[in-house]
């Protein structure tokens, strides 16, 4: 059986001395545990770099890596926003046992069924949630119309 790497990443928020707020990506794995003083248990991303680190993390910015590299040879985590080579916007989701691309009224696409294409990371939903805007449907369009494939709503249909 082949290994494959399982870790997270979250995002860490904290004031640095002139009292601006920064935020940074921590990878690592993740476990939910307390701390002292803490009112329970809170999620920690830890790291194995020059010893044993645990940063708090933000509980919602928790994303499991997906196994895939975009092009570029960026890894992919759950909450990236992808677009395809044909233009296609998507947002990688956990979504059934797996990981797939939603692309809004709920049509979702197993990742690894696209994995051939030529996929880039334009971001993710925390830091860039104006990408979402192009991913969520109009109502009065069709899932087909707002993909801009007439096909593509066949083809899912067929999947299932």
């Amino acid at each position: 059986m082949a290994e494959r790497e399982i870790k997270y990443r979250g995002l860490k928020t904290f004031q640095i001395f002139s009292g601006e707020m920064k935020s940074v990506w921590i990878y690592g794995f993740y476990l939910k545990r307390g701390t002292y003083g803490d009112p329970g248990p809170q999620a920690h991303i830890f790291v194995y770099e020059n010893g044993y680190e645990g940063y708090r993390v933000d509980a919602k910015t928790i994303g499991q890596f997906t196994g895939l590299v975009d092009s570029a040879g960026k890894e992919i985590y759950e909450d990236d926003i992808i677009s395809h080579d044909d233009g296609r916007i998507g947002l990688v989701e956990f979504h059934n046992g797996g990981f797939v691309v939603n692309y809004g009224n709920d049509i979702r696409r197993a990742l690894y069924a696209v994995e051939n294409w030529q996929v880039t990371i334009l971001g993710n939903r925390f830091e860039n949630p104006d990408l979402t805007v192009s991913i969520t449907a109009k109502k009065n369009e069709s899932p087909a119309q707002e993909l801009g494939l007439p096909s593509l709503e066949a083809e899912l249909a067929a999947e299932e």
